[in-house]
């Protein structure tokens, strides 16, 4: 009898249900990235439109890579750093990136816009024949207790009346100059058809009249047809005007009507070319290559004053770094030590520098370093030391310029050496003095290499601020004294930074962005050269010392 096999199967479950993926969350996710989507789509019609054609493709790309980290399953492990290297990408990358695309470029002054801006520009400019006969009206003038004036024009023949707040003739034209007479708060009490006040203008007469004629030859009325030139105290000229420059596309060239000549484009210089070599004003953004580099380094009166800068700026951030921590360090060993009492309120006392803002502290510098009126030189007067030209010699500005930045600096190192000292074991000290070194000894073979494996990268860091240190340079010696012989705006405490700013901005020949952006881009690799080779030393330090 065989053995019946009573088991029976466990009845067989339904496999459970899996969660669903699609949830709030997914729903939120979609959302965001509908709505980052919508932006970049408007914001790259804007660009697209104003010829920024290559923010608005990184701005494409960035927008893809998000939507593609965020959607595709294979990409989980981006979706944690996506974040953070968009904000990199944004704020580092880009303007990197930007910097350098100007540097390629002729962007100035007369040349900031895109060629269909400097087209559109030029065709609204209008146009006043200086020998049309116009029309002559009768005209009064009024004054606001500000000062201001007010043309009042009456067209002898049709009685028509016109109003507006004339403008130099150097200044460009205005689009409101005209007043609403219906509007404004117009009083004729003698009604002849001249008021005697409009608004908180009040009519001029007598005397008042004559101290204006000189005034209004220089004045003109923007009208919407044309321009109101004053004859006289009682006369005024209007001429109609026209389109001064009409563009003609199958010649890419320019015909201007107040010369009757044509102006071909020139791609080299980004600007219409009129006969005798007048360049028409504004001009356009051209890529011009590698030409600002090559004017830097091979133009003897720009190359010869940034080598002579260069120098002095390493010798500044060196300087700087090496008097800021070596200050800092010894009050750290100093502070440090067991038997100093007090310790809480020196510590207090010399964090004072970052309580208070450093362009504020800076101009206070300023300030006591007067040469003539400083309270340093008046105390240096009382030990019968004569006036130091802090900021008005060349060399004794420079020696001011390393004061205050150690000044402003040294309390950073203070507190990075405090805790970088408290962080060697005490033991390795303890084992060396044991051995018989002395307190010479055990900083310069322990402590000191030691602090260096940690505050090497920080060191390295504060070189590369300091190099580029803009605030203090400006604000304390305005990169004075001048050096009057220099062919280019260049003073004697000028650094790079500041420098460039000089030729960029404040040269008095207008904005040299290109130029300005070449030399920053050569300030970028410098600085990248000499970071890579201190880093290099900063991992010999780390392999030597790392291990102890």
């Amino acid at each position: 009898m065989t053995d019946l096999d009573t088991r029976t199967d466990d009845p067989v479950e339904s496999p459970k249900s899996q969660p669903s993926s699609i949830g709030l969350g997914f729903w939120l996710k979609l959302l965001g990235l509908a709505i980052l989507d919508a932006l970049a789509v408007y914001a790259f019609v804007v660009f697209f439109a104003e010829g920024d054609w290559m923010i608005g493709a990184l701005l494409v790309a960035i927008v893809l890579f998000i939507n593609w980290a965020y959607l595709s399953p294979r990409s989980q492990a981006l979706r944690w750093i996506v974040p953070g290297a968009t904000f990199t990408l944004l704020f580092l990358a880009i303007p990197i990136i930007f910097t350098a695309y100007i540097s390629i470029t002729n962007w100035s002054t007369g040349n900031s816009l895109t060629k269909p801006q400097a087209i559109e520009v030029l065709e609204s400019a209008p146009y006043v024949d200086p020998d049309a006969p116009g029309r002559v009206l009768d005209l009064y003038l009024l004054r606001d207790p500000k000062g201001a004036l007010l043309f009042f024009a009456v067209d002898p023949e049709t009685g028509e009346a016109i109003a507006g707040t004339p403008r130099p003739k150097a200044d460009p034209a205005s689009d409101d100059a005209l007043l609403d007479l219906e509007s404004a708060d117009v009083v004729d009490a003698d009604g002849d058809g001249v008021p005697e006040r409009i608004d908180d203008y009040e009519l001029l007469a007598g005397p008042a009249l004559f101290r204006v004629a000189n005034e209004i030859q220089s004045l003109v009325l923007d009208l919407p047809d044309g321009e109101a030139v004053a004859l006289g105290t009682n006369t005024v000229r209007v001429v109609t005007a026209g389109q001064r420059y009409v563009y003609d596309e199958t010649t890419d060239s320019m015909f201007d009507n107040a010369g009757d000549e044509v102006c071909p484009a020139s791609g080299e210089t980004g600007k219409f070319i009129c006969p005798g070599d007048r360049a028409v004003e504004p001009g356009w953004r051209v890529v011009v290559g590698l030409e600002n580099y090559k004017d830097i380094l091979t133009d003897t009166r720009i190359r010869g004053p940034i080598l002579r800068v260069f120098v002095w700026n390493v010798v500044f951030a060196l300087g700087t770094v090496v008097l800021t921590f070596g200050l800092g360090l010894g009050l750290a060993i100093v502070l440090g030590h067991p038997r100093v009492r007090g310790k809480v309120f020196y510590r207090s006392m010399y964090i004072l520098p970052y309580a208070i803002p450093a362009f504020l502290s800076i101009l206070i510098w300023r300030g006591l370093l007067n040469a003539t009126f400083g309270p340093v030189n008046n105390l240096l007067n009382t030990f019968g030391i004569p006036d130091v030209p802090w900021l008005t010699d060349p060399t004794w500005a420079k020696v001011a310029l390393l004061l205050v930045n150690t000044w402003l600096g040294f309390t950073y190192m203070y507190l990075i050496s405090t805790g970088a000292l408290a962080a060697i074991p005490a033991e390795l000290e303890e084992a060396a003095r044991v051995d018989g070194a002395n307190g010479w000894q055990v900083f310069r073979r322990i402590t000191f290499p030691l602090l260096m494996v940690a505050l090497a990268p920080l060191l390295i860091g504060s070189f590369a601020f300091n190099f580029n240190n803009f605030i203090v340079v400006e604000f304390l010696t305005n990169g004075g004294p001048p050096i009057l012989d220099a062919a280019v705006p260049i003073g004697a405490t000028d650094i790079l930074i500041t420098f460039t700013f000089n030729v960029a901005v404040s040269a008095g020949r207008g904005n040299q962005f290109g130029v300005g952006s070449a030399i920053t881009i050569l300030i970028f690799f410098v600085l990248v050269v000499i970071s890579s080779i201190s880093f290099r030393f900063t991992r010999r330090l780390e392999d030597i010392y790392g291990g102890s």
